[in-house]
């Protein structure tokens, strides 16, 4: 396969030089260089295809032995004829995982041999097929096949941190809003933002950006409904992997369930929290001794401020007389707080901020507070517990890679339960990019988006035959990450 392809490429380059020397090139022609001549196209059998990356997510299901806990967990089909449960979930995670944005994509890979063979079948479910085998998850079958997903994430921590416990996992709750346009779909309610559609609930891994959960709620929900249920679910998961467990999110979630459910498994939480009546006048009577100056953790805090480069932004909105508001400076102090439902008290962190506005050529100065509650131990320091409670802004990138990374909130079908399904089949999709990373490939690709990740580890040219009873999946060498997808391959490859 390397001779042929630097053969190729040998005369390929030869040609290219002849060609421009000739007279009549289109160097030496007047006119476009483009030239667009007559084309005669046919289509014939071939065993090769755009998606030969599939073969690294085949390789890991497979390692992670997915397909037969699938087959275990789940009982949805009366007959298997000849697909199983295994088979319709898989279906759906490798057709999003290729870049399948609704269910009609599935049909791509159900007419390709060479994917076939990657698959080891010579059917895939038709996309009818699919969409039906959705309709059939209840709640029980739902929450078995979180459990086959997390069964899963449990082995990949285990290869990847071995008998030891990992110092901190960082768990980060939010919401985001679905809108639907048709008024068929079940479950759609009005939303807070008085859209119509659904109101997914995600929960991440921060770092790593693994989805622990994605439920699909009715669009009225509140933003942290059920939320300590499911962590309730994950902490003896996460206990078991990690001596530190921290739960963080927004104002939305600065619910004392949450604090019970973190508290009765012996965790931590950090979350913003919304100001109340009282926290403004508890925090003004406190002497000016413990309030500490405040800088965020990347404005280098211990030195000096990084130089910028001139703000036009800014600059623009002054000469146009818009309003302009600028940080000036920001102290930070922290009280014992006990919420009105609660037996206990917790650490209460204020940030004070100082903010410069300048609207019409006049400026004023405006005061602000921010909260945030958290029960980590004195050991974590002021500072620290702010800085980490807001880093939580990192899980948009994540939510925004479910959405149009991995398509897994497009809610394709007309039942709650089902939509709920598919974007638990993403759930998976999603989560095999940072398991390949933390496994197999450079662990900086845990951190790329999917589109830079697919064409690097997913569409690649291949060549798919039997060959000796086996089959064989040749890379061409001109891919710039073909090493790097073979070297992954090894390392999943059972010892």
């Amino acid at each position: 396969m390397n001779e042929h392809t630097t053969s190729v490429r040998a005369s390929h380059v030869n040609e290219g030089t002849a060609f421009a020397s000739r007279p009549g090139s289109a160097q030496s022609q007047r006119g476009p260089v483009l030239r667009h001549p007559k084309l005669h196209l046919s289509s014939e059998a071939s065993d090769t295809t755009a998606y030969g990356g599939l073969a690294l997510a085949a390789g890991l299901v497979r390692s992670l032995g997915i397909a037969q806990d699938l087959n275990r967990a789940l009982s949805l089909l009366t007959s298997h004829r000849p697909f199983h449960e295994s088979d319709h979930v898989l279906t759906h995670v490798y057709n999003l995982y290729a870049g399948g944005t609704c269910i009609e994509d599935i049909a791509d890979l159900q007419t390709s041999e060479p994917v076939r063979r990657i698959l080891g079948t010579d059917r895939i479910p038709d996309p009818t097929t699919a969409g039906d085998f959705l309709r059939r998850f209840d709640v029980g079958a739902l929450k078995a096949l979180d459990q086959v997903i997390d069964r899963a994430q449990e082995k990949v921590w285990k290869r990847r941190y071995g008998k030891k416990k990992a110092e901190r996992a960082i768990v980060d709750l939010d919401s985001c809003i679905r809108p639907v346009y048709g008024d068929q779909k079940q479950g759609t309610d009005f939303t807070y933002q008085g859209s119509f559609g659904y109101h997914p609930l995600v929960i991440s891994l921060a770092g790593t950006l693994e989805c622990l959960r994605l439920v699909n709620r009715p669009g009225n929900e509140a933003s942290a409904s059920g939320s300590e249920r499911h962590l309730r679910e994950l902490f003896p998961m996460l206990g078991r992997h990690f001596k530190q467990v921290i739960v963080r999110g927004d104002s939305a979630f600065a619910k004392q369930a949450i604090f019970d459910a973190c508290e009765e498994a012996g965790h931590f939480f950090a979350v913003v929290s919304p100001q109340q009546p009282n926290f403004a006048s508890l925090f003004e009577a406190l002497p000016g001794a413990q309030w500490k100056p405040y800088r965020e953790r990347d404005q280098d805090r211990p030195g000096k401020r990084r130089k910028r480069g001139r703000n036009r932004r800014r600059e623009r909105a002054r000469a146009r007389n818009k309003r302009d508001l600028q940080l000036k400076k920001q102290w930070i102090a922290e009280i014992p707080y006990q919420p009105e439902r609660s037996d206990r008290s917790y650490r209460l962190i204020a940030r004070y901020q100082e903010i410069e506005e300048q609207e019409q050529g006049h400026l004023f100065m405006l005061t602000r507070f921010r909260f945030v509650l958290s029960n980590l131990p004195p050991s974590v320091s002021t500072a620290e517990v702010m800085d980490l409670t807001y880093q939580r802004c990192d899980q948009e990138n994540l939510i925004e890679q479910l959405q149009s990374g991995v398509a897994g909130m497009r809610m394709p079908t007309g039942g709650m339960l089902s939509n709920a399904a598919f974007g638990t089949c993403a759930r998976l999709a999603h989560n095999l990019k940072p398991w390949l990373a933390q496994l197999a490939l450079p662990l900086e690709t845990m951190r790329w988006e999917w589109k830079r990740f697919r064409r690097a580890f997913v569409y690649c040219a291949a060549r798919v035959v039997h060959s000796a009873r086996q089959v064989q999946v040749r890379f061409a060498d001109s891919h710039r990450f073909a090493g790097a997808i073979l070297t992954a391959h090894a390392r999943l490859a059972p010892s």
